[in-house]
């Protein structure tokens, strides 16, 4: 497939069902979502959620946004530790089941170091993890995505480098990263540099400006951004992933435009 328009609406606070009518009525390709924001997808929501795809004829790019912040990935509890991965998992089923591609890897607050456990074992944790899950997830044709996020809101994996480093790490076919046009704005001297060196190894795309506002928000320039994972041969989705003001359905629609010319 060549490059597609997703949209996720977690920061709007709009429940699944009003953002599936929103995202598809602005024109975009596909619909992400986060599992628990803002609130826990049940089974029944996911079969709802499954019916609305349809009937609003969009696609499922995957989830983002996606551990609650009560579950701790390198926790000292192997109890814990357990239920994360059965959590990430049955999420990897759901991703397949829909037809999406991937699960973004972000969580900030569930994949940080928590106290009392060493930087090098808390590190092998969250690799355990992802070799785990990453098995499981190439047998589904999903990958997991893990994502930079800058340093203001996340105590580890800032860059596109570091990134990159755990996914070598981690050495799944189902474990690639995430490129973020915002994370990038903090952390990256450059915005397309990381994208080239990440290469294939890119899996997922989220684009807001620096001010996690819609394109043209703010000052990046999306053009060689965009030109750049084209060279890279990335053929996924381009997901929205901002902050809106009160008229959602005209940001939307604003973006839409804005990013398709680019496309």
């Amino acid at each position: 497939m060549t490059m597609e328009l997703a949209c996720a609406l977690h920061f709007a606070g709009v429940d699944y069902p009003k953002a599936v009518r929103l995202v598809a009525d602005a024109g975009f390709d596909a619909f992400e979502l986060s599992p628990w924001l803002p609130r826990r997808l049940t089974d029944r929501d996911i079969s709802k959620l499954r019916v609305l795809l349809k009937k609003n004829h969009l696609k499922f790019s995957g989830f983002t946004a996606f551990y609650p912040p009560e579950m701790i990935l390198a926790s000292p509890s192997p109890h814990a530790r357990k239920n994360a991965l059965l959590y990430t998992n049955r999420f990897v089923d759901v991703v397949h089941s829909l037809e999406g591609r991937t699960i973004v890897w972000g969580s900030p607050r569930s994949r940080r170091i928590p106290r009392g456990v060493s930087p090098d074992v808390g590190y092998r944790r969250l690799i355990d993890l992802l070799k785990k899950s990453g098995t499981f997830a190439a047998k589904r044709n999903v990958s997991i995505a893990i994502e930079p996020v800058n340093r203001f809101e996340s105590s580890n994996i800032h860059t596109v480098k570091e990134a990159l480093s755990l996914a070598k790490s981690v050495n799944r076919k189902g474990v690639g990263i995430v490129y973020d046009s915002h994370h990038a704005c903090f952390e990256e001297t450059s915005f397309t540099k990381p994208i080239f060196q990440a290469g294939k190894r890119i899996v997922a795309v989220h684009v807001s400006d620096c001010n996690r506002r819609i394109p043209g928000s703010g000052h990046i320039n999306f053009e060689p951004i965009l030109d750049a994972c084209r060279k890279v041969g990335y053929d996924g989705y381009v997901s929205l992933e901002a902050i809106f003001g009160r008229d959602i359905r005209r940001e939307l629609v604003t973006a839409r435009k804005r990013l398709e010319a680019l496309i």
